[in-house]
């Protein structure tokens, strides 16, 4: 197949996924990469170093590593609200539409304590609300949020959160 070959996406897409990728980043997954390949894991150690050095501000290769994950959004999602609670902790969810949701189901599936401030589909996180919550909750131990609620185009103050 050659690029050409790809035809063009008729839609316009306000949210990241395969579906809006340009034709040439198509045609560029189409090759196998291999775990042996010396390409595939210089770029692979490559990206790891920027990812660890972007999150944090130390010496990131000294004391930090970056692992990848394989999977959906969701995969990625539910191994960190799994690892990063303490059996203990308290997870505040802010929600407004299904991904926030999710993370709720998520927790409580693994038997984490949650709580959720729903703010609608129509509207951003309520930050007063949220701290709120926060003071009047002092089991709450993490804050969940969903920066760019897909399903409803959502773009959350992150920011003020």
């Amino acid at each position: 197949m050659q690029i050409e070959d790809i035809p063009d996406n008729p839609y316009t897409l306000l949210t990241p996924g395969p579906l809006s990728t340009s034709k040439s980043v198509k045609y560029a997954m189409l090759q196998d990469f291999c775990t042996w390949d010396d390409d595939y894991n210089n770029l692979v150690q490559d990206i790891r170093n920027k990812l660890t050095k972007i999150a944090t501000a130390t010496n990131f290769s000294q004391d930090y590593t970056t692992v990848l994950m394989q999977g959906s959004g969701t995969f990625s999602v539910e191994s960190v609200i799994s690892t990063a609670i303490h059996k203990d902790g308290k997870l505040l969810v802010l929600t407004n539409g299904a991904y926030g949701e999710r993370i709720a189901s998520i927790a409580r599936c693994h038997k984490i304590a949650v709580s959720v401030n729903d703010s609608g589909e129509l509207e951003p996180h309520d930050v007063d609300m949220l701290i709120e919550s926060m003071e009047s909750d002092p089991d709450i131990t993490h804050v969940a949020v969903v920066h760019c609620e897909t399903t409803t185009g959502m773009l959350n103050p992150i920011e003020k959160i």
